[in-house]
């Protein structure tokens, strides 16, 4: 399975054509429009075919729209990576860890000063830095694990609210109780993949610089 995942690559796989195929069955379920494309045949095989390519192509479409949103939106890649070196950061909670990594982003900036303030350009320098650093030596596996999941739930909490928002307008007129759940469900959905999507983001950054941390202190 997971030479199969690294052919076809963890991003892909997870970030669109799994996002997008949860996209479709939702849709299926909630008896949404979207499904009619893979309903206009009774040949199964042509239907696992036109349900493969709608789900890759859906979620890629998803990714790119819900990479555009996060960039002028949501910005949790901007947020996670441009401030968790300093003080009262959600991003690195343990004190001595941070000083740690505060050791590491002197030697890379060539600062001297302990009581530095960083910059916004000086958190990124370091976070591409050592993402760089990883990358270069091999060593990003779980860091794209990570991206891939976060990539996933990232679309998920922009496809999901427009689901919901199609159910809503097919079924104003006939809310009955298991509407409501519906409706409920897809809120909680919703509200889950976002408090993921924040969470996923800034554990990257905290394995980024973990992971560098212990590769720099073996000299690698």
């Amino acid at each position: 399975m997971d030479s199969a995942l690294e052919k076809v690559g963890l991003y892909d796989f997870f970030g669109v054509f799994i996002s997008g195929m949860l996209v479709v069955v939702v849709c299926y379920y909630l008896n949404l429009p979207l499904v009619n494309l893979i309903e206009n045949t009774d040949n199964d095989i042509v239907n696992v075919i036109l349900f493969m390519l709608e789900s890759y192509f859906l979620g890629l479409i998803l990714q790119e729209t819900s990479s555009v949103i996060d960039k002028k939106c949501f910005k949790f890649r901007e947020k996670a990576r441009s401030y968790f070196l300093n003080d009262g950061n959600k991003i690195i909670d343990n004190e001595l860890e941070l000083k740690s990594f505060r050791k590491l982003a002197n030697t890379i900036l060539k600062i001297q000063d302990n009581n530095h303030i960083y910059s916004k350009d000086e958190n990124e320098y370091v976070y591409y830095q050592c993402k760089t650093f990883l990358e270069t030596h091999g060593k990003n596996d779980k860091v794209n694990r990570i991206n891939s999941l976060y990539a996933m739930s990232r679309s998920l909490i922009v496809s999901l609210p427009l689901c919901l928002i199609v159910y809503f307008i097919c079924n104003i007129k006939s809310l009955d109780i298991q509407n409501l759940i519906a409706i409920f469900t897809m809120v909680l959905l919703i509200l889950i993949f976002y408090r993921r999507t924040k969470r996923f983001y800034t554990y990257k950054v905290r394995v980024i610089l973990r992971h560098y941390k212990i590769l720099n202190e073996k000299n690698i």
